[in-house]
């Protein structure tokens, strides 16, 4: 799995990678699953998390997928950014936010400045 506790200024970070995936569903699923796995391990409101998605490319499913588990990330989350947003996949993004409970999803272009951003209260 390409998911991964990452440290930024000693701080941890959940690292969702799900980048270079390209439209392939079945590469997503289970690393969405184990994310979550992660996730639920973790007190509520304390998890930073930080979401690559550079070289995947959203499809109907995908979009389904990413909104399902995000639903059941953000009890759990702190706050949360993303990296590689592109084209209609800012729509998606816009969307989910709308379903987020107040904990919107931050869009970077960069990963460090994805990183700090996060560590920063």
């Amino acid at each position: 799995m390409k998911t991964q506790w990452i440290t930024n200024k000693g701080k941890k970070i959940l690292l969702l990678d799900f980048s270079n995936c390209g439209h392939d569903i079945n590469s997503v699923k289970p690393e969405m699953a184990h994310a979550l796995q992660l996730i639920k391990s973790e007190p509520p409101n304390s998890v930073l998390t930080l979401t690559d998605v550079r070289g995947t490319r959203g499809s109907p499913e995908m979009f389904t997928l990413m909104r399902e588990t995000s639903s059941k990330i953000t009890p759990f989350a702190k706050k949360r950014a993303v990296v590689g947003i592109t084209g209609a996949q800012q729509t998606f993004l816009n969307i989910i936010n709308q379903f987020s409970s107040g904990k919107k999803i931050v869009q970077f272009d960069d990963i460090q400045e994805a990183r700090d951003w996060l560590v920063n209260e």
